[in-house]
């Protein structure tokens, strides 16, 4: 990038809110902030992320090698979690979408059963019910698209996609 700090590949409004979190961590404005005050940003900004995945993350961005993150780096951070993020939700937007065959933004059991037994090669119709009613959390007899994202987030793993 030749001298050209990587934040200007952001919008203006981007850039702006990074700025705003980085500088509420960086208490002690050296221009830099720790592991720790990384994760506490990452919290506020609605990314959830676990110590390893922010270890590593850390340890591809951090190209001065001192373990601390300044306002480049902290970009580079926060918009590969928003990538992955929103990757993760299309994913289960496209699952979604296979399950509604009525494109009525529910999932009946029906259609849970047929996507199940042709796609998902689940033939036993107790575990399909099981899977169904362990999904329908509000027990109205059609999964939404919340208690589906949250079915797919406990059974998926990011190397599943």
């Amino acid at each position: 990038m030749a001298g050209k700090p990587s934040h200007r590949r952001y919008t203006e409004e981007e850039q702006n809110e990074y700025r705003q979190v980085f500088n509420m961590f960086d208490i002690d404005r050296s221009g830099a902030i720790g592991r720790d005050e990384l994760q506490s940003a990452m919290k506020n900004l609605d990314l959830e992320i676990t110590r390893d995945e922010l270890d590593k993350i850390i340890d591809e961005v951090d190209q001065r090698g001192n373990h601390v993150i300044d306002f480049d780096e902290f970009c580079e951070v926060i918009h590969r979690l928003y990538e992955k993020k929103s990757s993760w939700n299309e994913v289960i937007q496209q699952c979604f979408a296979v399950f509604d065959r009525s494109e009525s933004g529910l999932i009946s059991k029906e259609e849970f059963y047929y996507v199940l037994r042709e796609f998902g090669d689940i033939t036993e119709g107790t575990i399909i019910e099981e899977i169904f009613n362990e999904v329908d959390v509000d027990g109205n007899g059609l999964i939404d698209s919340d208690e589906f994202a949250f079915m797919v987030r406990n059974y998926m793993t990011d190397d599943d996609i």
